[in-house]
C-alpha cells in the first residue's frame, strides 16, 4: 500500500539490497493487480463418495453443470471461445481429516479409470507427505471447476520525452530522521509529478505523489527512466 515505499529504503539497507525501484503510484499497485489479474470464476459442489464406488458418468455430468455456470457468468466479459475450465477433485483417505486436491485433466471423467484416478491421489498425497497408504481405501469430497478468461496484459504508459530541470521538481526542504546520521537533518522535498525522463539526483529526498511518499537516505543515488520508475542505488 501507500505506506510501502515510505519505509522501502530502510528496509532494503537491512537485507543488503545494492538497488531499489519504485514503480509510479506504488501506493495503489494493489488496485491495479486486482483489475488486471485473469478474470476467473470458481465452483465447488460437495458429494462425498468412495472412488471405488463412485459412478464417473454422473460426476461428469456434475462437472459439466458447474462449467455451464462458470460460462454463463464469464460470458458477460469475454466470448464463450476465450473460457478455460480446469477440473479438479479434493480427494482423501476415508476418516481423514484434511483433503488432497488432484487435478483432472481429461475432458470427460467418464473416460477417467478409477485406478488412474488412485494413482493420481497416492503420487500427489507422497510428494506432499513423504509417503501414501495403498490399502487405505479413497473418498472423494469435493468436485472443483474453475472458470477463467486469457490473461489482460498491462501496458505502462512512456513518460512525455522533454527537457527538465530539477529546480523545477524541488518543492523545499524538510527535517527528517536519518539512520546513517542518528539525527534530523534536511531533505530535498521533491514532485514526482515533475520529474523526467532521465533525471538522476542524490539523496536525502523526499519525492511526494498522491498516493505516498519515497523517503531516500543521503547515501543513495535516484534516476528516472522511461516509464516513470525510480531507480535507487544504494
Amino acid at each position: 500500500g501507500g505506506a510501502g515505499p515510505v519505509h522501502a529504503y530502510s528496509l532494503a539497507k537491512k537485507l543488503g539490497s545494492p538497488r531499489l525501484i519504485v514503480p509510479p503510484n506504488a501506493g495503489v499497485g494493489s488496485a491495479l493487480g486486482f483489475f488486471t489479474a485473469p478474470r476467473a470464476f470458481d465452483l465447488v459442489r460437495s458429494h462425498k463418495v468412495a472412488l471405488d464406488t463412485a459412478d464417473f458418468s454422473e460426476i461428469e455430468k456434475l462437472f459439466e453443470v458447474m462449467e455451464a455456470e462458470g460460462a454463463r457468468t464469464l460470458q458477460k466479459s469475454g466470448t464463450a471461445e476465450d473460457i478455460v475450465f480446469e477440473r479438479s477433485v479434493d480427494a482423501r483417505f476415508v476418516g481423514q481429516g484434511s483433503e488432497t486436491n488432484i487435478p483432472v485433466l481429461e475432458s470427460n471423467f467418464a473416460h477417467v479409470k478409477k485406478e488412474d484416478m488412485r494413482r493420481r491421489f497416492d503420487k500427489i498425497y507422497e510428494k506432499l507427505y513423504g509417503r501414501t497408504y495403498p490399502d487405505s481405501p479413497v473418498e472423494f469430497i469435493n468436485f472443483k471447476v474453475r472458470a477463467s478468461l486469457p490473461e489482460r496484459l498491462l501496458q505502462l504508459p512512456k513518460m512525455e520525452k522533454r527537457a527538465g530541470s530539477l529546480k523545477d521538481a524541488i518543492k523545499g526542504e524538510r527535517r527528517a530522521y536519518s539512520g546513517i546520521a542518528k539525527d534530523f537533518i534536511p531533505y530535498t522535498v521533491y514532485d514526482r509529478y515533475k520529474l523526467y525522463p532521465d533525471a538522476k539526483f542524490q539523496g536525502p529526498a523526499i519525492i511526494e505523489e498522491r498516493e505516498s511518499t519515497v523517503i531516500i537516505g543521503e547515501d543513495a543515488s535516484i534516476s528516472v527512466d522511461d516509464f516513470g520508475f525510480l531507480w535507487i542505488d544504494l
